[in-house]
C-alpha cells in the first residue's frame, strides 16, 4: 500500500520534528491545469477524509476534575481508508473545450497516470494524475491542561514539510475545552463531560485550507488502570482551495460544500503510572481508528 501521507505524518509525530522545506510543486501544478469545477472533483475525496480524521481522537475521557493541576502531553495518530470510488471522478468541459468522449479522471488519491480526453476539432485535454494514496492519516501532538471549575483546555498542533515535492507542507492547529457535566449530579454511574474543539489544517502556502469543528459528549468509567469510554458528537468541516491557473485564468478560488456528520466513538484508555495508551474506533464522515500515547497525571 502507498502510505506516503500516513507514514510521514506518523514519523513526524513520533520524533517531533520536520524536514527540509519543499515547495509542494506537483500538487500546485496539477491544480493549475484544472478549472474550478474540475478542481472540486480532483480534491473531492478530501473533505470527508479530513472531517473523519481531524475530528477524531480529541477526547478520551469523561472525567474532568473540578479543580487542581493536571497535564498530559502526547501524540495522536488517526487514520481511515479510501473507497475505490474515490479514486476517479467525471470531469466537466472547461471553457473553450468540448469533449467528444467521456472519461474518468484521477482524483488526488487516484492513479499516477494522467488521462487524455479528446475534443472537437482535434483538441485534446489532459487531466492530471493523482498520488496513488490508499489511506489517509493525521498525526499530531496534543496537550491537555486543567482544571478550573471543572474545565480543561486541549491544544494540538503539527507542522511538517515533506522530503519530496509532491504534496508540500502540512500545518495543523487546534484548540478547545472540555467541561465536566458530572460535577452537577451526585449519582451518575459514569463520568460525563461536554467538549468543543476547533482546528485549522492547511496544505502548502494557502493552497488548500480547511477548518473543522467538533461538539462532543464523552462518557467514561475507570476500573483501576483501565477506562472504557464512548463519545457522541457533531462534526463540521469547511474547505477551500486557492491556486494559479496555468492556462492564463489568473487565480482560481474554489469553495467546497460544508461537510457535516454525526460522530460516534468507542474506545479504551490504559493508565500505567504516568503513561497513557489508548485505542478507539470512530463512525463519522468516514470510519476509522485512532491510537495514542501520552504522559501526565490526568486520566
Amino acid at each position: 500500500m502507498r502510505l506516503r501521507i500516513a507514514g510521514t505524518l506518523a514519523l513526524a509525530a513520533a520524533v517531533g520534528m520536520g524536514w527540509a522545506p519543499p515547495a509542494g510543486a506537483q500538487l500546485e501544478e496539477n491544480l493549475g491545469a484544472l478549472s474550478g469545477d474540475n478542481a472540486k472533483g480532483y480534491l473531492g475525496p478530501l473533505p470527508k477524509a479530513l472531517s473523519g480524521t481531524l475530528n477524531t481522537s480529541i477526547f478520551q475521557t469523561g472525567f474532568v476534575p473540578r479543580s487542581g493541576f493536571t497535564m498530559t502531553v502526547g501524540a495522536r495518530l488517526m487514520g481511515m481508508t479510501f473507497d475505490d470510488e474515490d479514486r476517479t471522478y467525471s470531469p466537466k468541459d472547461p471553457p473553450g473545450f468540448t469533449s467528444t468522449e467521456s472519461v474518468r479522471a484521477p482524483t488526488i488519491i487516484g492513479p499516477t497516470q494522467a488521462v487524455l480526453q479528446n475534443g472537437q476539432s482535434g483538441t485534446v485535454l489532459y487531466h492530471p494524475s493523482g498520488f496513488d494514496i490508499e489511506e489517509f492519516a493525521a498525526a499530531t501532538t496534543q496537550v491537555t491542561i486543567g482544571s478550573v471549575l471543572g474545565t480543561r483546555a486541549v491544544v494540538r498542533w503539527l507542522s511538517v514539510n515533506f522530503t519530496d515535492d509532491d504534496i508540500g507542507k502540512f500545518t495543523l492547529f487546534g484548540i478547545g475545552a472540555q467541561h465536566s457535566i458530572s460535577q452537577y449530579f451526585s449519582n451518575l454511574p459514569v463520568d460525563l463531560a461536554a467538549g468543543a474543539f476547533y482546528q485549522t489544517f492547511d496544505v502548502g502556502d494557502d493552497l488548500v485550507q480547511s477548518k473543522a469543528l467538533q461538539l462532543n459528549v464523552t462518557a467514561s468509567k475507570a476500573y483501576n488502570w483501565l477506562q472504557p469510554y464512548v463519545g457522541v458528537g457533531y462534526d463540521q468541516l469547511d474547505m477551500e482551495a486557492h491556486y494559479a491557473s496555468s492556462t492564463g485564468g489568473g487565480t482560481i478560488d474554489v469553495d467546497f460544500d460544508t461537510e457535516t456528520s454525526a460522530h460516534f466513538t468507542v474506545g479504551a484508555q490504559a493508565k500505567l503510572a504516568v503513561v497513557h495508551l489508548y485505542g478507539e474506533a470512530n463512525l463519522a464522515a468516514t470510519n476509522g481508528f485512532a491510537v495514542g500515547l501520552s504522559f501526565g497525571n490526568g486520566f
